[in-house]
């Protein structure tokens, strides 16, 4: 496993995925420093004594916390990072690499390498949660995950590409390179439809509402897990990646309809035949470890 390439790391936002980042670096055995910036002082006050475990220094300042940093990790919402592109390119060291977590690539990607240049390289590790904050994060959320470094062809540095390559691999993750159009198409069937379906589908339950509630089997329960995302965090970057998630909604409702018919006509043997499809398709998807 190679050694982390940094010796000073800011993270901009210390929630789930950031803080899982700083937890993972400390159980790494990294000596070297990470500060972390929350821009809501009460948050700061209310992890500062947690931050301090890790020794992570945390601040509502973002100037000093990007002051001398060589990686600044971007583990805001979608919608917030974009809106901080500007200051993070003000304030960040000249020298500094600049990566991000967000799971859309296409807009952040492109506004962030218009305002950074070649020293800025998009990432997403394709593994989450449905909790929440800095105290749900996990030392070992990346170990085993996939991580899509998203370079921007013919703009990116490819020593900076190779040094983030390097910084995942200590944190134990896989690492392959995509386009940013090319990720923002497979997100949207792999992950952001999938949510999609799965908030939808409960909220259309409402009317069922009391009733159900003592009903509810495995197959709900498994079904559901994603539902208690952030719907916030979710509406951003549906948003952000609406384009290919409408064509996924297109292809499932066109497979909605067919089945639909099969169920209308009593044809067994179509339907089974589109079951036992999917049964195939979902074993051959290498899913990310599951932890306790």
């Amino acid at each position: 496993m190679p050694d982390v390439p940094f010796q000073r790391v800011a993270i901009v936002g210390l929630g789930l995925m950031g803080g899982s980042v700083a937890k993972a670096l400390r159980a790494t055995g990294y000596a070297g420093r990470i500060r972390a910036v929350m821009v809501n002082a009460a948050a700061v006050a209310s992890l500062q004594e947690s931050a301090q475990t890790w020794q992570i220094e945390l601040s509502s300042v973002l100037p000093d916390v990007l002051a001398d940093a060589d990686l600044i990790l971007l583990a805001t919402p979608p919608r917030v990072m974009l809106a901080q592109l500007e200051d993070i390119a003000r304030w960040a060291d000249a020298t500094a690499l600049v990566s991000d977590i967000a799971s859309t690539k296409n807009a952040i990607t492109g506004r962030a390498t218009a305002l950074l240049g070649s020293r800025f390289v998009g990432g997403h590790p394709v593994v989450g949660s449905e909790m929440t904050g800095f105290q749900a994060a996990r030392a070992d959320l990346y170990r085993g995950a996939r991580v899509v470094l998203t370079p921007m062809p013919d703009q990116t540095d490819v020593q900076a590409v190779e040094k983030l390559r390097q910084f995942w691999m200590a944190l134990g993750a896989e690492v392959r390179e995509m386009s940013p159009e090319a990720h923002d198409e497979a997100l949207a069937a792999t992950s952001h439809a999938p949510h999609l379906l799965a908030f939808m589908y409960l909220a259309g339950l409402e009317e069922r509402l009391p009733g159900l509630e003592d009903l509810a089997g495995g197959g709900l329960r498994d079904f559901s897990r994603i539902v208690d995302s952030n719907p916030a965090l979710w509406a951003e970057i549906l948003l952000e990646n609406q384009q290919a998630v409408r064509q996924q909604l297109q292809k499932v409702q066109h497979n909605l309809q067919l089945v639909e018919q099969l169920l209308a006509a009593e044809d067994a043997a179509g339907l089974q035949s589109w079951l036992s499809l999917g049964k195939t398709v979902r074993q051959q998807f290498h899913f990310p470890p599951v932890s306790a």
